[in-house]
């Protein structure tokens, strides 16, 4: 193993499997990073080390399939005052996937920057950032995260397709708990370490299931802390609007600029599947439906290892 200390805001360690990592400062933190392409990741990578945070922004962290998409259109919503649907992809305000210096065309500031990286393995600019973090049930997220690897991943990562699509849930089940090298990491690290931010005053913890089954009051939430201070009557438009199905459906709908096309573009195989991609992505949006595919089995294993997860014994979460 190769350790590389480029700079102050990011340590890369690759392996002989060519697994890139971010790190954090003092490279005690380490977590695989996503690659959809040797050369789209390097330039993603270097605009986020010299990126320089806009304060007028704000940052949505959630690990893969923990509502980023729903929070997003909240967010954004929030932002422009109004319940109409965003037509320009969030994945373009995505730094883990594409340029941000790309992006500034169609979203110009304030806006709302995602990422699925936890905040520490970030360059310190994202850090300051008044940011939302979404956590999610982790039954919920293993089940969604299967599904997610299983369809969606192959769209952007053709190379794989066949291991992916071949991946049966049991196996998953070993990679979820046991694997740390997965891109972005343990879900359960990742949860841990964001959990600790909560009482930071630039940072708001909210549960997907909250922002799915009290859609108005989370929004609400949202809404103070951003400093949007929308109406109440705004807020429940949007709780509206952004029912799955709604949203879905908009979104399957919308037709992106010619500009959001040229973003896209550095992403090729991104652009080619990008409709396949949006159905994909939005499957069920629900809470529990983790009880529709655990064995009974694979349950008492899962509780097992949340039974000794101690890290995880106070987080309030709702199955």
């Amino acid at each position: 193993m190769n350790r590389m200390k480029e700079d102050n805001s990011e340590c890369v360690e690759i392996e002989s499997s060519n697994v890139e990592y971010r790190c954090s400062d003092d490279g005690k933190v380490k977590v695989a990073a996503c690659i959809s392409g040797r050369d789209v990741y390097e330039r993603v990578k270097a605009d986020i080390n010299k990126y320089k945070w806009n304060d007028s922004d704000y940052l949505l962290a959630t690990y893969p399939t923990n509502g980023t998409h729903f929070a997003w259109e909240v967010m954004t919503m929030l932002l422009q005052g109004s319940a109409d649907y965003i037509t320009h992809p969030k994945e373009v305000l995505m730094i883990d996937l594409f340029p941000v210096s790309r992006s500034e065309k169609d979203f110009p500031s304030p806006r709302v920057l995602n990422t699925h990286y936890r905040t520490d393995v970030l360059p310190a600019e994202f850090r300051k950032a008044k940011t939302v973090i979404v956590l999610r049930n982790p039954k919920d997220t293993f089940v969604s995260l299967y599904f997610h690897n299983k369809f969606l991943n192959p769209l952007f990562n053709p190379d794989k397709s066949t291991a992916l699509a071949s991946l049966k849930l049991e196996d998953f089940l070993q990679i979820f708990l046991y694997n740390k090298d997965i891109d972005y990491g343990s879900y359960f690290t990742y949860t841990e370490y964001m959990w600790s931010r909560r009482a930071e005053p630039n940072v708001l913890v909210i549960f997907y299931e909250d922002l799915k089954l009290h859609s108005a009051a989370t929004i609400h939430k949202i809404n103070e802390f951003m400093g949007m201070n929308r109406s109440p009557e705004l807020v429940q438009r949007i709780a509206e609007a952004t029912d799955f199905k709604k949203m879905k459906q908009a979104k399957m709908e919308a037709k992106p600029s010619e500009s959001v096309e040229e973003v896209f573009a550095v992403n090729p195989s991104h652009k080619e599947n990008r409709q396949k991609i949006t159905e994909r992505m939005y499957r069920k949006g629900g809470v529990g439906d983790w009880k529709n595919h655990l064995s009974v089995a694979q349950n008492e294993q899962f509780d097992a290892f949340l039974a000794d997860w101690e890290g995880g014994k106070h987080i309030p979460f709702q199955y």
